[in-house]
This record gives C-alpha cells, structure tokens and sequence, in this order.
C-alpha cells in the first residue's frame, strides 16, 4: 500500500523541574500533508439525503498516480457516499500546470458517473457534488438544495485524540458534515476546517448537532448544543494516532 510520509510538530506543554523532561510533552499532529484537496460527495438524484449503497470510486486520468486520499493513502474508499482526495506534495498543481483526474462512480442499479476533476493554484478547497440517477430512471433531473439558514457565527476548536496514543493530539484539516441530534435527517456539508478550527453560520442557539469527519476511510463523529458562540470539541479518532 502506498503511504505519503507524513509530517507533524511537537508542542511543549507544561514542564516543571520536579518531572521527566518528556512525561508533559504532546505530539500535535496538523493533517494538512495534501494542500489541494476535493471533497466527494455522491447522493441519490432523486432523494439527495440518501448516498447509494455499495458505490465504489475509481481514479483514473492524466494523473491519477499523482491523487491521494486525504490521509496520504492510496486508498480510495466512499464512507457514506464521502471521501477527500488531491494531489500528493510532490504534484503541486501550478497556474500553467494544473493538476487533473477522472472520478468514477460505480453503484448497483444505478448509472455510472465519470466526472473531471481539476486542481488549481488558486482554489486549495473545492465540493464536488455527484448525483446518481437509477437506470432506467425516465427523470433525470436534480432538485436544487435548499440554502441552510443563517444564523450568528460560532467557532469550533477540533482537537482529535486516541486512546491508544495519549501523547497525540490530531488538528484536523478535513471537511465537515453535521446534523440535528435526533433526527434521522441526512448529514449536510458544514464546510472545511483548518488545523481544527472552523467558523460557521448554519448553527442554531438552543440546539444539539452531531458534527462529523471523514478520514481515511473512517467516520468519527462528536455531539455538541450550541448555546456559546465557540467550542473547543474533543474527538475520538479511533486508531488514527498510531498511523504518526
């Protein structure tokens, strides 16, 4: 399996005289190894909310060798109908060289999607959004979605952590999708944190969000009421830590 080597940054907590010079050290780790980044997101035509079951996701083109998923793994897996992939750091893209894949989206009884995408110099985040259209489907077309209301900014602090690895804290530089507690309404796009902090509008007083994060084929997810105006969450990112 092929793996971006990743880089992370130490922080030096709090260290006294009478303690080991390492025991308050906490490896801080910044996600960000992939600068370029596209978020796929495949739905069902007709029901948006819904990601067909068993799609698959192939990338081929001039330099599909060059795409990674955002972990800096050579695998490429829908989790939800979700998954972020670029460029590695030795495929840059530039003004005069951009670089560019082909998404293909695989799913049973439904139509297959090939859709271009390119990375530009200019643009570090992108959404791509793919619907699918069942075979044989007589309407094709795409309902609008409908813009989330606007409430007053809230910022949240994302800091991830594993069990197994105490001595880690993970910045995440990932998309977000979030949700009502409660409810069994699909997870929406949030918007994009980096290095775990994220600032938004869609966030209503008064109430509880399930916010999620998708990474490395994984979901890990946090619960949060929104009565503040910011928010330093903590999330359990599983076996991540071991990967640096």
């Amino acid at each position: 399996m092929v793996t971006l080597k990743r880089a992370f940054f130490v922080v030096l907590l709090l260290v006294t005289a009478c303690k080991k010079p390492t025991e308050n050290l906490k490896i801080v780790v910044n996600t960000d190894i992939i600068k370029y980044t596209a978020l796929i997101h495949v739905t069902d035509a007709a029901k948006p909310g819904v990601s067909p079951a068993n799609a698959t996701i192939s990338i081929t083109g001039n330099n599909a060798d060059d795409i990674y998923e955002v972990s800096g793994k050579k695998q490429f897996k829908l989790t939800g109908g979700i998954i972020a992939i670029g460029p590695g750091p030795a495929a840059t893209p530039t003004a005069a060289d951009p670089e560019s894949c082909i998404v293909q989206i695989k799913a049973p009884g439904y139509v297959t999607v090939s859709q271009p995408v390119t990375f530009n110099a200019g643009q570090q985040q992108q959404v791509v959004n793919i619907s699918l259209v069942k075979s044989g489907s007589v309407n094709t077309s795409v309902p609008a979605p409908k813009p989330p209301p606007v409430y007053e900014p809230v910022t949240l602090n994302f800091t991830g952590t594993c069990k197994s690895r105490t001595d880690v804290e993970i910045k995440p530089s990932i998309y977000v999708f979030y949700r009502e507690t409660g409810t069994d309404a699909a997870y929406q796009y949030l918007g994009y944190m980096d290095k775990g902090n994220i600032s938004v509008t869609a966030l209503a007083q008064g109430k509880t969000y399930d916010f999620q994060l998708t990474y490395g084929g994984q979901n890990y997810m946090v619960s949060q009421q929104i009565n503040l105006q910011s928010y330093d969450l903590t999330i359990d990112m599983g076996t991540v830590c071991n990967d640096f």
